[in-house]
């Protein structure tokens, strides 16, 4: 493994060769290949073919290219994120090995695996319509089509799991890495809280892609209540995790980044007034040694002010709106 590929993160669906990774026409291409083919494949099982749009099949083949386009992306922005990390926390920086453990190939394909059997399962006790059962092969795609969605979500529901995982070490070394006076006015964070909206909004377009798929059909056992419960947790899922990488990240910053401000700014105005102090013991005195001590204590006294300012002015995370102060 060379030294670039062992500093990022390259599952199976991404794999590292020749020093490069997939390029963005070849992620696209799998991407389509998976969802267009599950709907040629459903398309030409059906006896009766306006089904397929009827019953809002294209959108379930729609969900399987979005779902596995998402997630090369997804880990794309992570990847980023990793080095962003390391340049930021330094000889902090937050240990690879939950990326290894979480991330693995093995958990990976074992996650992803078992997602897609139990969205068949869902699909199934929701009631598949009863014209699946027409032929065996159109009953046999439906099943399969439900289990590509749940195989690209499952394997994005463990990179949800690990991201905040990753998140949650990563800002308990905030207190020794933030900047603030960096000119993004996140301490030097803002890039990773920006890229946690992006993941939120990543998630969430699949879930508008869920609900309609899901409100488009005609489930068979809607009538019975747990099958509602069912169906409502499956549609709103999506928009709960979108919100929960934002926003459990999110607080555990705004924690740190709020001790951290607290403790700098004690530290600021404990020297603020040992600098006044002695500013007051020159104060009726005008010789021109004093006058320069004077003037060297006034430009600490602006400084102090200044850095003051910048840290009321500093957002304590992703989830804050920039002060005004």
């Amino acid at each position: 493994m060379s030294k670039s590929q062992a500093s990022n993160f390259y599952p199976f669906y991404d794999p590292y060769r020749d020093s490069c990774g997939l390029g963005y026409g070849s992620k696209l291409g799998i991407s389509l290949g998976f969802g267009i083919g599950y709907g040629l494949l459903q398309y030409y099982s059906l006896s009766d073919r306006t089904v397929f749009f009827s019953e809002n099949l294209w959108t379930l083949a729609l969900i399987i290219s979005t779902s596995f386009f998402v997630l090369y992306v997804a880990t794309d922005v992570f990847r980023s994120n990793l080095n962003a990390m390391r340049d930021i926390e330094g000889k902090y920086a937050v240990s690879l090995k939950d990326i290894d453990e979480w991330m693995s190939d093995k958990w990976l394909l074992l996650v992803g695996l078992a997602s897609g059997v139990v969205n068949a399962i869902v699909g199934h006790l929701l009631g598949i319509p009863l014209v699946f059962f027409e032929s065996s092969s159109s009953l046999v795609m439906a099943y399969f089509g439900f289990f590509l969605g749940g195989l690209a979500s499952g394997m994005g529901l463990l990179a949800i799991i690990a991201v905040i995982v990753l998140y949650l070490k990563f800002a308990l070394t905030l207190e020794y890495t933030l900047d603030p006076n960096d000119p993004d006015g996140n301490g030097g964070i803002k890039k990773l809280g920006d890229s946690l909206w992006f993941f939120g909004g990543l998630i969430g377009a699949v879930g508008v892609l869920v609900s309609i798929y899901m409100f488009g059909i005609s489930w068979i056992f809607m009538h019975k209540r747990y099958v509602q419960f069912i169906f409502l947790f499956w549609v709103s899922l999506p928009y709960v995790l979108a919100v929960s990488i934002v926003l459990i990240p999110g607080l555990a910053v705004r924690r740190q980044v709020s001790y951290f401000k607290s403790y700098k700014s004690g530290q600021l105005k404990h020297e603020e007034m040992k600098l006044y102090s002695s500013y007051k013991q020159f104060e009726s005195k005008e010789d021109e040694e004093i006058i320069a001590e004077k003037k060297e204590l006034e430009e600490k006294l602006e400084r102090i002010q200044s850095e003051l300012e910048t840290l009321k002015k500093m957002r304590n995370s992703h989830i804050d709106r920039k002060s005004s102060h």
